[in-house]
């Protein structure tokens, strides 16, 4: 977003945001979504037409010849790009510098937990060998915050408006191979509707604490978490799957298939969000374009609130606890707007 507000370009053609299929005009800059896929990789749409945007054939010789100028190569050409309409990455390469200029690119945004600690996971980032057994999380905990929420969300099934149906397979884990004692870790994995692998970063603040929904950090942190965590995972997923980086009170699953096409999701309550989209109210548009320009499509989902503190209360036994939601959990999704063409 930085760079186009610098370029100040009269079009900007991308496809990354499968939902936000459009067109849509800020400033003197028109923003071009073209996908043509659904979140399952479906076909369903038939493209942007050159007469909805306006677009005169001298227009787009130039926008194309500017292409080939950045020696832009197909697929073809080269095997290591990214593939059109997919999450694909090369899995021997960490991507450093892209990661870092959406970090830099979202600093206008960030206003809770500091968005350096991310440049700093990123920037420090080296692939090393090393070894770890999991054993079992603990189940009866003492936290009311978080943690509490992740465990309770891991153990019922999540109803995601719109997508379907995840069953949560397991949570808090290393997505890293280093030796460091704070190693980066997925907050949950699981399967939506039996086939497509989900990464969950989770947020909780509760009810009227606006302060600890700002010092949990912003969505927008959380989204780069989760893109930091993919990568990760795309480029150990081989070593994640041979020393069985799993909990033993999980459910199975294996790392490769979330080597593909994922769907990455940040989950957080209702009283969380509230903080957050008041925060951003006066900023939809800048934030919509900076969503558009990640090279991966994450989406947004809320759920009710709930007292894990009263919980604790009734149940706990020296300090300790099982936090619970009674039923399947339905999540909304936050920040849609709707599709033009």
């Amino acid at each position: 977003m930085r760079k186009n507000l610098k370029i100040k370009s009269t079009y900007h053609l991308f496809g990354h945001i499968h939902s936000a299929y459009g067109i849509e005009k800020s400033n003197d800059t028109i923003f071009i979504n073209a996908g043509l896929i659904n979140e399952m990789n479906e076909l369903v749409k038939t493209g942007v037409k050159q007469k909805q945007i306006n677009l005169t054939t001298f227009n787009c010789k130039i926008i194309f010849q500017n292409m080939r100028n950045l020696k832009m190569k197909t697929v073809n050409e080269s095997p290591d790009l990214v593939k059109v309409g997919s999450n694909q990455t090369p899995a021997s390469q960490f991507p450093k510098d892209q990661i870092l200029d959406i970090i830099d690119n979202a600093k206008g945004f960030e206003k809770g937990k500091s968005i350096d600690t991310l440049r700093q996971i990123v920037e420090n980032y080296s692939k090393k060998e090393y070894s770890t057994k999991l054993g079992a999380f603990s189940e009866e905990i003492g936290s009311i915050g978080e943690t509490a929420y992740q465990r309770a969300i891991l153990s019922e099934k999540t109803q995601l408006h719109s997508l379907g149906e995840i069953v949560w397979n397991d949570l808090e884990l290393p997505v890293v191979f280093n030796e460091s004692s704070r190693r980066n870790c997925v907050d949950l994995v699981g399967i939506l509707n039996n086939e497509t692998p989900v990464l969950c970063e989770l947020k909780f603040a509760p009810k009227e604490d606006n302060l600890k929904a700002v010092n949990s950090g912003s969505p927008i942190y959380a989204a780069i978490e989760l893109l930091i965590y993919y990568y990760l995972i795309k480029e150990n997923y081989e070593e994640l799957d041979k020393k069985e980086v799993f909990h033993k009170n999980g459910k199975p699953f294996k790392w490769k298939d979330f080597n593909h096409d994922p769907i990455l999701i940040v989950g957080a309550n209702k009283s969380y969000w509230d903080v957050w989209k008041n925060q951003y109210e006066e900023r939809k548009i800048d934030l919509e374009s900076w969503r558009n320009s990640l090279p991966l499509s994450i989406r947004f989902f809320s759920s009710a609130d709930f007292d894990f503190k009263n919980q604790k209360e009734i149940e706990g036994a020296e300090g300790k606890y099982t936090p619970s939601i009674s039923g399947k959990t339905e999540w909304k999704e936050e920040f849609t707007k709707k599709t033009q063409g």
